[in-house]
């Protein structure tokens, strides 16, 4: 496969930049570039529907097909959630094309993944079941950066990365594509370590011009 690698910037409200997001469509690309990394499998069997909408690693929940989600089943750092209704249900699932337990949800449903703290990168295999998508990335500041992403044609898995220049992504928003029913199917997600690993954002500029102001006027106290 042909290593594919786009920069994409952010901007924030105010217009001045949040962060320069690079792209990766290869996993040991992607392993290379930002280091340590946790994979979320999912479990190796299916297990539905999760009927709470809330997905983490605290999740204690006896579900209707498969055997009961537990404590420690799912890593921490990370908090996955769907809002439920009527025309949708929120799964562990397997097959058509994944390899053991997969998270999707069958019907309109966006999933709202939310880290512990801020990561600097986020990465999840996915396949023709979900087909093309928008991928929301939200900063701890600055607005959202929202990706319009062309999804895989094929059953085979297809790995999608994307890297902040800064430990700054809150949280990230798959939206559905409405192909074969699934609302998002995805597996082995994969992020840093959240508010531990990378390097610290930048200060902003009118922190930076703070910071000169007062050494400024420490200087002048001295020459006085």
């Amino acid at each position: 496969m042909k290593n594919k690698m786009l920069l994409i910037t952010a901007l924030s409200v105010a217009g001045v930049m949040a962060g320069t997001v690079t792209t990766y469509s290869d996993r040991a690309t992607f392993n290379a570039a930002v280091g340590a990394t946790t994979v979320e499998d999912f479990g190796p069997v299916y297990r539905f529907p999760i009927s709470t909408g809330v997905l983490n690693s605290a999740t204690n929940l006896i579900v209707d097909d498969g055997p009961a989600i537990t404590p420690g089943l799912i890593k921490p750092g990370v908090t996955y959630s769907v809002p439920i209704d009527a025309a949708s249900s929120f799964n562990i699932d397997e097959g058509v094309g994944f390899v053991g337990g997969f998270l999707d949800s069958i019907g309109s449903t966006d999933l709202t993944v939310t880290f512990d703290g801020p990561v600097r990168a986020l990465g999840f295999d996915t396949n023709v079941v979900m087909s093309d998508f928008s991928l929301t990335l939200n900063f701890i500041s600055g607005s959202p950066l929202v990706l319009q992403v062309v999804g895989p044609t094929s059953v085979d898995l297809s790995f999608f990365g994307y890297q902040s220049d800064a430990q700054d992504i809150a949280s990230a928003v798959v939206r559905w594509s409405g192909r074969s029913g699934f609302g998002f199917a995805l597996d082995n997600f994969t992020f840093t370590d959240p508010g531990t690993s990378g390097a610290v954002p930048e200060p902003s500029a009118l922190s930076l011009l703070g910071i000169g102001l007062a050494g400024f006027a420490a200087l002048s106290r001295l020459r006085r």
